[in-house]
């Protein structure tokens, strides 16, 4: 223990002197629906349905008026708490790693990975997609690069014309660790990797500014930035609110980068409830009642990933061809540059990647929260008994309860249904901004209508499938 301690001790300082988190995976997704999910699924494809059709019968500018937002009051003002907030949230992350190192081996009795991938992951990445920006008040780098940079400017200027590029790259390599290493949950790996992360982003924004780094290479903060233009509320300089969207049409720096980072949020949350289905691990000829588990699963899973990728940018590609083939067979003049369409129309993805996101981890999340609650009472397993919560016990009863099942189920299905939903209403806001004629608005969405059709059945399909746990 005197080892580890002064080896943990000599990395902090090491820190220190020169100056996020990867996370562990989720609990496993052992839950099998045994509900007639076929009649939710084909009421909920057919609620889409019905929505892309009547937005196509509404006249041209009626749908842009929903995402116009209501000035509702002044915001509100919140002088020098955010810089002890980010204070609070390195000291602990900082905590976090310590118990990850000293804490228990067992990662659903250390409170390193259940922190990190429970609060973080599955709730935070809620919450900033639809109640406020949280990432701002627990965003853990900062604290110290304004230590060690009081004024943020770095000594080489990082290249704007990257744009978010490398942030995609770090959020790519982000993903493939969580689905594909062998022991993404080990508190002690997992403790090294975040400090490594939490070194390499301090470094970055020393050497390149602190703001020019999160913006374009630190891609949980543009992740989370990405994630808040779907709130309904902005609590800038004036409180508006309007329909969940609406600040995507507000966003002067969408270029073809973020469209892709859009993309890679959607598959990597696809394929990670898809790689682990008994369909899937038979497409790769393993037996899913004989998982032969992630090390030898290792490179199947990296490229299914890869594939994953390419293969929804290709599909969400063709479905815009097959829109821009169409209106351009009776137009005129000059269609809009295929690359800024592919641009404007990667927003209405967003709420899709966000709505699926709640619905995989929601069974996951009810779970693994109680078990956070049980182990902040002795994080440390020292026989402490923190806050009295030494008592809890983790109970999943529930999921044994027909009627309770039905209620997982209904939100679940519901949320990915009404994302769809939300989803077309904003791709029809974009075909209103790039053309004026009701054909062409129609015509521009035929492919990607049809995308979404399969994209709601595929998701919902996700949901019920039977997965190895």
């Amino acid at each position: 223990m005197k080892c580890k301690q002064k080896r943990f001790l000599s990395s902090l300082g090491l820190f220190v002197v020169v100056a996020g988190p990867v996370y562990g995976h989720a609990a496993e997704q052992g839950f099998i629906l045994l509900l007639p999910t076929d009649v939710y699924a084909t009421a909920g494809t057919l609620a889409v349905v019905a929505t892309m059709l009547l937005t196509g019968l509404l006249k041209p500018g009626a749908v842009s008026k929903l995402f116009t937002p209501r000035d509702v009051g002044p915001s509100l003002r919140h002088i020098g708490l955010n810089k002890i907030s980010e204070v609070v949230a390195a000291l602990s992350f900082t905590m976090l790693i310590y118990i990850g190192i000293f804490g228990p081996t067992d990662p659903q009795a250390n409170l390193l990975p259940l922190a990190l991938w429970t609060l973080w992951w599955m709730l935070a990445f809620v919450i900033q997609a639809a109640v406020f920006d949280i990432w701002k008040w627990i965003n853990p780098f900062v604290a110290l690069s304004r230590f060690l940079q009081p004024d943020g400017s770095g000594v080489i200027q990082f290249p704007k014309a990257l744009s978010i590029w490398p942030a995609v790259i770090v959020f790519v390599c982000f993903n493939g660790f969580v689905l594909a290493d062998t022991a993404p949950n080990d508190p002690d790996r997992l403790a090294a990797i975040a400090l490594g992360y939490w070194v390499f982003t301090t470094i970055g924004m020393t050497l390149f500014g602190r703001d020019q780094w999160l913006r374009q290479v630190e891609c949980f903060t543009v992740l989370f930035e990405i994630l808040g233009k779907m709130r309904a509320i902005s609590w800038r300089d004036r409180k508006k609110l309007g329909l969940p969207g609406w600040q995507t049409f507000d966003w002067p720096e969408l270029d073809l980068s973020h469209a892709t980072f859009i993309l890679v949020i959607l598959a990597s949350g696809s394929f990670d409830g898809l790689y682990e289905t008994f369909w899937w691990l038979s497409q790769m000829g393993v037996n899913p009642l004989e998982y032969p588990g992630r090390t030898a699963m290792f490179w199947k899973t990296v490229t299914g990933y890869g594939v994953a990728i390419a293969a929804l940018t290709t599909l969400f590609a063709m479905s815009l061809w097959i829109g821009a083939i169409a209106v351009g067979a009776g137009k005129r003049k000059q269609l809009p540059p295929f690359q800024s369409i592919f641009t404007q129309f990667s927003i209405a993805l967003l709420p899709i990647a966000i709505g699926y996101h709640f619905a995989h981890y929601f069974v996951t999340f009810l779970v693994q929260v109680q078990y956070v609650v049980a182990t902040i009472a002795d994080p440390l397993a020292a026989g402490w008994n923190l806050f009295g919560l030494g008592s809890t016990r983790v109970k999943v009863g529930f999921l044994a309860v027909p009627q309770t099942v039905k209620i997982i189920w209904i939100t679940q299905a519901g949320i990915v249904v009404l994302s769809h939903i939300l989803a077309v209403l904003i791709g029809h806001k974009v075909a209103e901004m790039l053309f004026s004629d009701r054909r062409e608005i129609v015509r521009i969405q035929l492919g990607l209508s049809l995308l979404m059709v399969v994209y709601t059945i595929f998701g919902l399909w996700l949901l019920a499938s039977p997965k190895v746990g």
